[in-house]
């Protein structure tokens, strides 16, 4: 069975405390389950600064491994984090974990999302639609990340593109 970020009861306590949390509810725990395993691997997707702790314990001891090594303690840990010499999974990645699952829940798409954001105007008799390809679309929707809270939440662990942002003016 494949892990996720926090847990049902978990999500659950998170839930009872935040507002407008009636959808988690009223969702069978599988499909909250099912919710979270989706979220989960929507986190994954995602390039964040340092390495596995697993792979920083193997560079703390031997500076010089091998990349065998490296690639086997990197296998060892299934999923992202915890993060170099971190212990555990930061609370606030769990917390985002959730958002996306409730997110996914309320029936979310980001791919849907980014696609809508482009339509200018839509017709209904002869059937137009109209799209704007020049705008800037929503950073957290182009990363697959179905809720901006938990983009929020996700964007001080992302690694820096570090290059030049464009856009069309």
């Amino acid at each position: 069975m494949p892990t996720t970020y926090g847990s049902l009861n978990a999500a659950n306590t998170y839930f009872n405390t935040r507002l407008h949390s009636n959808l988690w509810f009223n969702e069978s725990s599988t499909e909250r389950t099912n919710a979270l395993y989706k979220a989960t691997s929507i986190v994954e997707m995602l390039n964040y600064k340092g390495c596995k702790a697993t792979v920083y314990t193997a560079l703390a001891a031997d500076a010089d491994a091998t990349q065998a090594t490296l690639r086997a303690a990197e296998a060892a840990q299934e999923l992202e984090f915890p993060r170099d010499d971190d212990t555990s999974v930061p609370t606030i990645i769990e917390y985002a974990t959730y958002e996306i699952a409730f997110a996914l829940l309320d029936g979310i798409d980001p791919d849907l999302e980014l696609e809508n954001l482009a339509v200018v105007s839509q017709g209904y008799a002869g059937v137009k639609t109209t799209y704007n390809r020049g705008q800037q679309p929503i950073e957290h929707l182009i990363n697959g990340v179905p809720s901006a809270t938990a983009w929020r939440m996700l964007r001080p662990f992302l690694r820096s593109d570090g290059g030049p942002k464009l856009s069309r003016i």
